[in-house]
């Protein structure tokens, strides 16, 4: 049996038609399975919930949409071990998906999950905030700027406009070119791993298991998504301009060496900021905070690739 979690307003509302196509070949070729359509934010963990609490055997789950299904999905699940999790991308980031190293087109995703050709233990993030509520995150989670960038994205009618004309990519590095002159730095302290750093004016932290957020932008080009560890890249102390060139140099990952970046590797790391930050996980906002600390579950979820 089949658990297909759709997002129908993926794709600024292609989604649905997409699935339409590929819920035919699952009745062409008979197959067991149920489809369950996202109405809004938090959704998906519900259905999720419910899929895992009326089945006690290993259950496959199947994402139909972006990286934010795959959040609240993730955030569903109650034991890894009883799961096996299925995507077929249809976000406009895809970050996860890229990973991955997933098939782009739905229909291809899902021959892979009905023919798989490997299954893999990943890794997830963990973010704690300072009341003690949790949330997991698949790709990456982050505090200052990248998640400012996400929240107006998030708010902002570029995005759907820009997906209308298959350029949603666009979305992010027009957002982040914005956000470059609206950001205010803050001082932190940030611990990883028992190490304690006094950051001046700290631009943003981005905490990543996969290589890649924001649709592609090499932010952590050493990171493993199986080895229990994240990948970290810090950002302060540099001018709007150094900025502004600097963002150029994360698509293909060549950052990592500038004054101003340091990567670290750690199992946890904790942040306080001196003054309140936007906070995300896989592109979904969480408001403003002073103190989250993040790490990496020890628990890994199986997923077909």
């Amino acid at each position: 049996m089949y658990h297909f979690i759709i997002n129908p307003h993926s794709k600024t509302g292609k989604a649905k038609e997409l699935w339409l196509g590929l819920r035919q070949r699952l009745e062409n070729e008979q197959i067991d399975y149920q489809e369950y359509f996202t109405t809004g934010r938090g959704h998906a963990t519900q259905i999720t919930k419910e899929i895992c609490a009326r089945d006690n055997e290993r259950k496959t789950i199947v994402i139909v949409g972006g990286d934010g299904t795959a959040n609240e999905v993730i955030n569903g699940i109650d034991n890894y071990e009883d799961v096996l999790l299925g995507y077929v991308p249809m976000g406009s980031s895809n970050d996860l998906a890229r990973g991955l190293l997933l098939p782009k087109k739905p229909k291809n995703a899902l021959d892979r999950v009905l023919n798989p050709k490997k299954i893999r233990v990943v890794d997830h993030g963990q973010v704690t905030f300072e009341d003690g509520f949790s949330r997991r995150f698949s790709v990456s989670s982050g505090i200052g700027y990248d998640a400012s960038v996400c929240h107006i994205a998030l708010t902002s009618k570029i995005k759907n406009v820009l997906n209308k004309f298959g350029l949603g990519k666009l979305t992010y590095t027009i957002i982040a070119i914005k956000e470059i002159f609206a950001t205010k730095p803050t001082d932190a302290t940030v611990i990883a791993d028992g190490i304690t750093y006094s950051i001046k004016n700290l631009i943003f932290l981005a905490s990543l298991i996969h290589k890649c957020e924001g649709g592609g932008l090499l932010m952590a080009p050493d990171a493993s998504d199986d080895d229990r560890k994240l990948s970290i890249c810090m950002v302060s102390n540099l001018s709007k301009i150094k900025m502004l060139f600097l963002m150029p140099t994360i698509i293909f990952g060549k950052h990592t060496k500038i004054r101003g970046v340091q990567m670290l590797t750690c199992d946890s790391v904790s942040i306080h900021t001196n003054s309140p930050l936007f906070v995300h996980t896989d592109g979904e906002v969480h408001g403003y905070h002073t103190d989250i600390t993040l790490s990496c579950t020890k628990e890994q979820v199986s997923i077909i690739t």
